[in-house]
């Protein structure tokens, strides 16, 4: 009896070590991964979620909190699965990424809270906060898309191509780390639009995405200036004109940029403002014309309703993805491609069926061979003067990022990158975007298939007998 009692006890206190010994291996084990942890992506993709280091450097450089709120319905878009494990690996580089993922189907009385609060007015957006500053990424910093057209709707068909979420979050965390304040400076009085107008013609979306961006838009009247603030005029935008520039004011802006100084004009057919001879100065032609373009006309839409899906690899347009509708424009062009001081180059052109149709008159236009300008026709040029500064981007339209057509096509992103690229926030990591692959699939002929078949049906469930009659004798023995 005394004996099977301490054998009790003994087994008992064996037991009691060895639960003791697992808990507090568990403990350690949960405690080293805490304070040193360490974060795998097993799944076929996982290349897609790997934070590059200079990402990571940027993370642990953070010292407050950023917040990232995600607005997306997850049973329709292709990002919010790979948003959501993107955003789980910044969260294990460092606790300060704090995220939020705003379902706009089931978190209605949040997301309506949400969306006043950091205006907000797409899906797929997301919002970065780092303390007051705020950042909105919309779908198109996100990602890549490719475009077919649908015969069945007549609509586009959008699909993923390339995931570049991870550039759009750490320059954005970069950005609002180093916040700098950015004046964009509208002219008045020559028959421009209204910066705060709601009608249709207004660009008050205009405005609104541009402080969206940390942009301040405001009026400027040059005639009463001596000359144009460099400190209080990051870019200066002149947007349709309809009246004539007076000369004081033409060598005001004449001035500017040869100081250094950065513009945006966006000058509309059939009008004369004096600019056009002001630009031919920085190696830009501005035609006298209307351009037309019929291979990309919309049904039932006007031939002088320009359709553009033709860009060059310049840092405004390279990134574009979809058509820019433009509502009437004239040409814009190069005036000397050997100009080696003010570097030009073309942002978007028409096809090789555009011209740009001189006799403007007519109410039905043709092309006239030696007359009229062939195809394909450029609409809008940028230009730089690598030793002063300069930068300048010339636009044959003023009406494409009115509040109507601003939500047209890539319109809005044309205007809002020409803005950036001439304050020079060309403020992207060299973080390649990750190609979005299908998931592998492996294609097997007749023979490898049933040579596949007879070793999982047969050989494996063989091995497994044979091994059960060999432990089966072993034992007899």
């Amino acid at each position: 009896m005394r004996h099977q009692v301490i054998r009790r006890l003994t087994y008992g206190s064996n037991v009691a070590v060895a639960v003791a010994l697992a808990a507090a291996l568990v403990v350690m084990v949960n405690w080293l991964a805490n304070k040193y942890p360490r974060r795998h992506d097993f799944i076929q993709t996982s290349d897609m979620y790997q934070l590059s280091e200079k990402t990571k450097n940027v993370l642990k450089e953070l010292e407050r909190d950023v917040e990232f709120y995600f607005f997306s319905n997850p049973q329709e878009s292709e990002l919010y699965s790979k948003i959501e494990r993107l955003l789980a690996a910044y969260q294990a580089v460092t606790p300060r990424v704090k995220v939020r993922m705003a379902d706009t189907i089931r978190d209605i009385a949040e997301l309506r809270k949400l969306v006043r609060e950091l205006n907000v007015d797409e899906p797929d957006t997301v919002v970065i906060k780092y303390g007051d500053e705020k950042k909105v990424l919309t779908e198109m910093k996100l990602a890549d898309f490719t475009f077919h057209y649908n015969e069945y709707t007549g609509g586009q068909i959008k699909k993923l191509k390339r995931l570049k979420a991870e550039q759009a979050f750490t320059s954005a965390i970069l950005e609002l780390m180093n916040p700098v304040k950015i004046n964009a400076r509208f002219t008045v009085r020559h028959g421009e639009k209204s910066l705060s107008s709601y009608a249709d013609d207004g660009y008050s979306e205009a405005k609104r995405y541009l402080e969206r961006d940390g942009i301040s838009a405001t009026p400027i009247e040059l005639v009463a200036l001596q000359e144009v603030p460099g400190t209080n005029c990051d870019v200066l935008i002149i947007a349709g004109p309809t009246k004539q520039f007076m000369e004081h004011e033409l060598n005001l802006i004449r001035r500017y940029l040869n100081q250094g100084g950065r513009a945006l004009i966006m000058l509309d057919p059939e009008m004369a403002t004096g600019l056009e001879e002001l630009v031919s100065e920085y190696n830009v032609k501005v035609g006298n014309d209307i351009v037309v373009d019929p291979e990309l006309q919309l049904p039932y839409a006007s031939p002088l309703q320009l359709i553009v899906g033709r860009y060059s690899g310049h840092a405004i347009t390279r990134r574009l993805q979809t058509y820019t509708a433009f509502f009437l424009a004239r040409s814009v062009s190069i005036a000397d491609y050997e100009n080696t001081v003010n570097r030009a180059q073309e942002l978007a052109t028409t096809s090789r069926r555009g011209w740009g149709e001189t006799d403007t008159d007519k109410d039905s236009f043709k092309y006239t061979e030696g007359k009229d300008l062939d195809g394909p026709v450029s609409v809008a040029v940028a230009v730089e003067n690598e030793k002063t500064g300069m930068r300048l981007v010339v636009i044959g339209d003023a009406d494409f990022f009115t509040n109507r057509e601003l939500a047209r096509g890539a319109n809005r992103d044309f205007f809002l990158n020409s803005v950036n690229w001439l304050v020079k926030r060309e403020f992207l990591v060299a973080i390649g975007a990750k190609t979005v692959t299908e998931m592998r699939r492996l294609d097997l002929n007749a023979v490898q298939l049933w040579a596949v078949t007879i070793f999982v049906m047969g050989i494996v469930p063989l091995f497994a007998a044979l091994a059960g009659i060999l432990v089966y004798v072993r034992r007899r023995q």
